[in-house]
């Protein structure tokens, strides 16, 4: 609501592209969030056919707001003004055929506050059961859950103090919300920063909480697992129940060696394996304790190294080593094998001739 004025300023050109064309997504923010929290929890991004009625008010809203939508930018201009001249005429300007601004305005935070705390309800259901479950590294597990309970509570505070706001614009004025919304606006940067810097600090994150499939050949091992609980500080990585999944990977690279494609990313990995990215991408960080370039960056060089050692270096040039071990270009394949054995190819090669004669 009066958000719009705050972060548009005096444009009537601006706030007339911004204002209200984009209100059916925030309709989404929530849906959006349950996804994601329920799919960290359950370790699968699958929707079911009931999913689709998530989408019903964004989607009733978007109907709505057709008219609006399809109105001459002139008229639209004159809508911004108006409201640049006086914000609190915003809540008099229907721009929604079913219903007005205001209830529009209320809904918005409502419904997404709705979803927030049934997310909170989905947490404490999966925390309350977390040591009950092998399957799962419990390290990860935790770390997870600590930071979708940061998020979830981040998302409570803003969502809060937004409906706090909406109420005084639409019960006292639209003035009187903007002027109380500036401290939101900064705790709600502070909040959203802290979230991005979780990511870049904490990238274990984005694995969510990876659950071993049990086949039938892993029953009796994860009964076995569960009667004999497993503690987060005496949890070893051949203990881990991803460890043997590490070892396929480790097992895959060395037969298949998908690295020597220059395209080759985890995907490949994981869909070699049939099994979910994240669950590829959790045993590389966590088990093998490397990164995927680092551990993709070491297999070519290995590669490389074996090619200069044998008879290939006399009928292959540099740039031809590099493109047979996976690398680009013959610069990144430079560094590379420098930062891995200390020296450049070439000197490798002439270190490998001194040696023969």
């Amino acid at each position: 609501m009066a958000h719009y004025f705050a972060i548009y300023g005096k444009s009537p050109f601006w706030l007339a592209i911004f204002y209200n064309h984009f209100t059916p997504l925030m309709l989404l923010l929530g849906p959006l969030l349950l996804f994601y929290v329920r799919g960290t929890l359950n370790d699968t991004s699958r929707l079911n056919k009931w999913d689709i009625l998530h989408f019903v008010p964004a989607l009733i809203h978007l109907i709505g707001i057709i008219p609006y939508l399809f109105q001459p930018f002139e008229e639209k201009i004159k809508i911004a003004s108006a409201i640049i001249e006086n914000v609190d005429t915003i809540i008099t300007i229907n721009t929604n055929y079913f219903y007005t601004s205001t209830v529009g305005f209320i809904t918005r935070p409502i419904l997404l506050l709705v979803y927030i705390l049934y997310c909170m309800v989905l947490i404490w259901n999966r925390f309350t059961v977390s040591k009950e479950d092998q399957s799962i590294p419990q390290k990860q597990l935790f770390f997870s859950l600590r930071w979708l309970i940061v998020l979830i509570m981040s998302l409570f505070f803003i969502v809060v103090e937004f409906l706090i706001i909406t109420y005084n614009s639409i019960y006292i004025k639209p003035s009187i919300g903007l002027i109380n919304s500036y401290p939101l606006y900064i705790l709600s940067g502070v909040a959203y920063c802290i979230m991005s810097f979780s990511l870049l600090l904490f990238p274990n994150i984005l694995y969510g909480i990876p659950k071993r499939i049990i086949t039938g050949g892993d029953t009796k091992k994860a009964k076995a697992q569960k009667a004999i609980p497993i503690s987060e500080e005496s949890t070893t990585n051949n203990e881990d129940p991803f460890y043997d999944l590490s070892e396929n990977i480790k097992e895959y690279l060395e037969r298949e060696k998908p690295f020597l494609n220059p395209d080759f990313s985890v995907s490949d990995i994981a869909l070699a394996l049939q099994v979910p990215q994240n669950h590829v991408l959790y045993c590389i960080n966590d088990i093998m304790q490397t990164k995927f370039s680092t551990l993709k960056s070491n297999l070519r060089i290995a590669y490389a190294v074996e090619l200069l050692s044998g008879d290939l270096k006399e009928s292959f040039t540099i740039e031809g080593i590099a493109q047979q071990s996976g690398f680009n270009t013959r610069a990144s394949f430079y560094n590379a094998f420098k930062d891995k054995t200390g020296m450049t190819p070439t000197e490798f090669i002439a270190i490998q001739k001194a040696k023969i004669t």
